[in-house]
C-alpha cells in the first residue's frame, strides 16, 4: 500500500466521563465533522475506536494566573480496550496515583474539566499504538503548552510488520490534532526545532544506543546490589559514555535517566540502607534523591529541568537536575555559616549522570571551592555516569594533565581501534580499578559510534571532521542526499556546504534559511549564525566603546576587498547606528544575549537559539554548545589561520581569555582548546554549514575547495 492510500486516523475529542455514553459520542463525532448527523459508513468508523486497539491522551486546561497561558496537565496510553481502560482510570488508579488523583478531583468540581482524545486507525496493531503513544509523548514534552506530562514508560519499538507505515500514519494523526488544538499539539516543525524534543527521552534508540542503555543498566544493578568481587563492592564506580559531536550521547543519557528515575522509583527516599549510617553525615530527605541528572552549563541545565519537572521526577526546579557545583554543595559537610566544605563530602547518592562532563572543572573558581570535579562527584555517588568527548574541552580550567588523561583513557593500540570499529561499540568495558586523587574507584567506558546529527554521507562528515581537527582542507564532496527506491521522493536532503565571500551575505543566506524553514518560535528556524570569540565580548557590561553600547561582531572590508577587523575610520558604527545588513563593505552584529527585549535581554538559562530576536545575533560555544541548528553559518574569525597548506591556530588573535591563559601561569593549552572551539562550531548544522573565514588564505583554501 502506497503512503498516500494510508487509512486516515479516527480522532474524537470527549468529556472524559462520556466513554459509555453513544448519544455523547455521536454529537462529539458530528461537532468534529462540521455535519448535522452521521452517515451508516461514518458510523461503521466509530468500529476502529471501541473494537481495535487505541491511543488516547486524557487532557486538563487552565490558564497561567501571571501570564494567561494555557497550561496542560496530559496522560498519554494505549489500550486494546478503551472503555474497560477509562473506568480503570476513573475508579482504580486515583486510589494509588497522584497524576489520577488530580484528574478525580478535576472531575469532581466540573465534569467538562477532563477530556480525552481517542486515536483510531484500521491499521492499529499493538506495536504500532505503543510507537503512536512514545512519539506522542516525545512531541508533547516539546510543546510549551504542556506543564505536566504522565507515563511511566518509554515504548518505542523494534520492527514489527507495519513499521514502515508508521511514520506517515503519526504525521497523519499529528496534523489532525493540530487542526483540533493548536496550543496542545503546535507545528511538527515546531516541535521538532524546540531543545526538549532533541534532549527528550523518547528518542527512539538505535542498535548501539540500545546495546549500551542495557549493558549499563546491568551494571548499574549489580553495582546498586553491592554484588561482585568483596574488595570492590563498596568501591564508586565511573562509567565514560564517550563519541564524538552528534553521536547520540544526549539522547542516552536522557533516555538512561528516565529509566532509572521511573524504574529505581527516584523519589523514594525510605530507603535508610542508602545513608550514611553516621547520623552527623545524613543528609536530609528533602536534599536526597536516588538519581541526579548534573550539566555544568546554564542553558542546558535548564532544559533537563524542564524535562524533569514536566514528566514529575521533581517537584521545583533544582531537585533532581542541577549543576555540578550544586550538588556538590549539597552533599558536603557545611561551616557554621552554612558554607559548603568541598573536602568534606556528607552522604551520597546512588546514581549521578553528567551530560557534557567535558565541562566539569580540573581547578578551583568563584563558584567552586574544590580541586577537580569529577573526583568530588565519584566522592558523593556509588555510580557516575560521566558523558565525555575531550574534543569538546574550550577551558584550561577544563583541561586534565597528561598522567591523568592517561589513566582515564588510555592510547588504544591500532588494533584495539579496529576492534572497537567493528562491533564493539555500544558494549561496557570490563571494570578496572582506577586509583586517582589517593582514592580508589572501579572505571569502564563504552564508546558510540553513529553520526546522528549531521544528516549527511560518510564523505562529506570526513571533510568536516578533518576541518574541525585543524588536519586539512580537503576538496568539499558534493552530497546528493538519499531518496527512497520507489517513490524517488528524498529520505534525507542533500546536506550543503557553502563559503561566502561576504560574512553579509553569509548571514542573509542564513536568515533566509530560518525564514524559510518556517519552524520554531514565531515563525524563525532554528538557522543561527555563530562565530570563533575573536571579537570582545563582557556579558553584562556596557561596550563603551561602541556608539551602541553593546558587544559586537564587527568587520569591514577595505578598498582591496578585503575583510578586516572593526570599522574603517570615520564609518558609522553600531548595530543601532543603521541597517548592517544594507551596506556590503561592513558587518555589525551582536554577541549572544546582548540584543534587548523590553527592557530584559535574555536569560542566560534560556535556549539562545530558540528565541525569535536572537536571530539577529551571533553565537558562540558559550550559547551553542550541545545544542543543534538546522543550518549554522560560522564565521572564523583571525584566531584560525592558514599557513603553507597547513591549519594554524594563532592564540594572539583571540579574546577567549579562558581558552588561552595559562595553567599555574606556565602550562599553555591555547592551541587545544582553541582547535576544539572550532570542532563544536563546526558540528552544530543537521542539514548545512555555511562557512566565512576573516584570514585571506584560510578564505582562498576554503573557497579552492568548494570550487573543485
Amino acid at each position: 500500500m502506497t503512503k498516500s492510500a494510508l487509512p486516515k486516523p479516527i480522532i474524537i475529542d470527549l468529556p472524559y466521563q462520556s466513554i459509555d455514553d453513544k448519544a455523547e459520542i455521536e454529537k462529539a463525532f458530528v461537532e468534529q465533522l462540521g455535519y448535522e448527523t452521521l452517515s451508516a459508513v461514518e458510523r461503521e468508523t466509530l468500529h476502529y475506536i471501541f473494537d481495535y486497539p487505541t491511543v488516547y491522551v486524557v487532557h486538563s486546561k487552565k490558564r497561567n494566573q501571571h501570564t494567561l497561558r494555557p497550561e496542560y496537565t496530559v496522560y498519554v496510553g494505549e489500550t486494546n480496550n478503551i472503555r474497560s481502560r477509562t473506568m480503570q482510570h476513573l475508579r482504580e488508579d486515583p486510589k494509588t496515583r497522584v497524576d489520577w488523583k488530580e484528574f478525580q478531583e478535576n472531575l469532581q468540581s466540573d465534569a467538562r474539566s477532563v477530556w480525552q482524545y481517542v486515536i483510531g486507525n484500521p491499521h492499529f496493531n499493538k506495536s504500532l499504538t505503543l510507537d503512536v503513544e512514545n512519539r506522542l509523548m516525545h512531541y508533547l514534552l516539546g510543546s510549551d503548552a504542556v506543564k505536566n506530562l504522565n507515563n511511566r514508560r518509554t515504548n518505542a519499538q523494534g520492527d514489527y510488520y507495519t513499521q514502515d507505515e508508521f511514520n506517515q500514519i503519526f504525521s497523519d494523526i499529528w496534523l489532525e490534532l493540530n487542526r483540533q488544538d493548536s496550543e496542545l499539539f503546535p507545528a511538527e516543525e515546531i516541535i521538532r526545532d524546540s531543545a526538549l524534543f532533541k534532549a527528550s527521552p523518547f528518542h527512539q534508540l538505535s542498535d548501539d544506543q540500545i546495546a549500551a542503555e542495557e549493558s549499563i543498566m546491568d551494571a548499574l544493578s549489580e553495582a546498586l546490589a553491592g554484588s561482585g568481587d568483596s574488595a570492590d563492592s563498596g568501591l564508586s564506580r565511573l562509567i565514560f559514555v564517550q563519541g564524538v559531536a552528534g553521536t547520540g550521547k544526549t539522547v542516552l543519557l536522557s533516555h538512561l535517566f528516565y529509566r532509572i528515575a521511573t524504574e529505581m522509583d527516584i523519589n523514594d527516599e525510605d530507603d535508610e540502607d542508602i545513608l550514611e549510617t553516621d547520623s552527623s553525615l545524613k543528609i536530609s530527605k528533602e536534599d536526597r534523591r536516588k538519581a541526579y541528572i548534573l550539566v555544568n552549563h546554564n542553558q542546558q541545565m535548564h532544559v533537563y529541568n524542564q524535562i524533569a519537572s514536566k514528566l514529575g521526577l521533581q517537584k521545583h526546579f533544582g531537585e533532581v537536575a542541577l549543576k555540578p557545583s550544586q550538588f556538590i554543595n549539597r552533599f558536603s559537610e557545611k561551616t557554621t555559616s552554612n558554607r559548603a566544605i568541598a573536602d568534606k563530602p556528607r552522604g551520597k547518592a546512588d546514581v549521578v549522570l553528567v551530560d557534557e562532563a567535558h565541562l566539569l572543572l580540573t581547578q578551583g573558581d568563584q563558584g567552586y571551592s574544590g580541586k577537580n570535579m569529577l573526583h568530588d562527584l565519584l566522592r558523593r555517588a556509588k555510580v557516575v555516569i560521566a558523558v565525555f568527548d575531550p574534543n569538546q574541552i574550550l577551558q584550561t580550567s577544563q583541561r586534565w594533565s597528561e598522567e591523568d588523561q592517561d589513566m582515564l583513557f588510555p592510547q588504544q593500540t591500532e588494533g584495539d581501534v579496529q576492534k572497537t570499529a567493528a562491533g564493539y561499540s555500544g558494549q561496557l568495558e570490563r571494570f578496572v580499578p582506577l586509583n586517582m586523587w589517593g582514592d580508589h574507584y572501579l572505571l569502564s567506558r563504552i564508546c558510540l559510534h553513529r553520526q546522528f546529527r549531521i544528516a549527511a554521507g560518510d564523505a562529506t562528515i570526513r571533510w568536516i571532521d578533518d576541518f574541525a581537527d585543524g588536519k586539512r582542507i580537503g576538496r568539499i564532496p558534493q552530497d546528493i542526499g538519499e531518496k527512497d527506491r520507489e517513490t524517488g521522493e528524498y529520505v534525507r536532503e542533500p546536506f550543503e556546504i557553502r563559503v561566502f565571500d561576504s560574512p553579509v551575505e553569509l548571514f542573509k543566506a542564513i536568515k533566509e534559511k530560518a525564514y524559510l524553514k518556517a519552524s520554531g518560535v514565531d515563525g524563525c528556524g532554528l538557522s543561527r549564525v555563530v562565530a570563533t570569540y575573536d571579537w570582545e565580548y563582557k556579558g553584562g557590561k556596557i561596550n563603551d566603546s561602541s556608539p551602541d553600547g553593546l558587544w559586537n561582531v564587527e568587520m569591514h572590508r577595505d578598498a582591496q576587498g578585503v575583510w578586516r577587523m572593526g570599522a574603517a575610520q570615520g564609518m558609522p558604527r553600531g548595530y543601532d547606528a543603521f541597517n548592517p545588513d544594507g551596506r556590503a563593505d561592513y558587518f555589525c552584529h551582536p554577541w549572544n544575549y546582548e540584543i534587548k527585549v523590553g527592557d530584559k535581554g535574555l536569560s542566560l538559562d534560556a535556549v539562545w537559539a530558540e528565541s525569535p530576536h536572537t536571530l539577529n545575533e551571533v553565537g558562540s560555544t558559550f550559547s551553542i554548545q550541545g545544542f543543534d541548528l538546522n543550518y549554522v553559518g560560522v564565521i572564523i574569525g583571525p584566531s584560525v589561520t592558514y599557513r603553507e597548506g597547513k591549519i594554524v591556530f594563532n592564540e594572539k588573535a583571540s579574546c577567549n581569555k579562558r581558552a588561552v591563559s595559562k595553567r599555574n601561569g606556565s602550562i599553555s593549552y591555547a592551541q587545544s582548546n582553541l582547535r576544539n572551539e572550532l570542532n563544536v562550531l563546526l558540528k552544530r548544522g543537521v542539514h548545512g554549514l555555511y562557512l566565512f573565514a576573516v584570514d585571506p588564505e584560510l578564505q582562498a583554501a576554503l573557497k579552492e575547495a568548494a570550487s573543485k
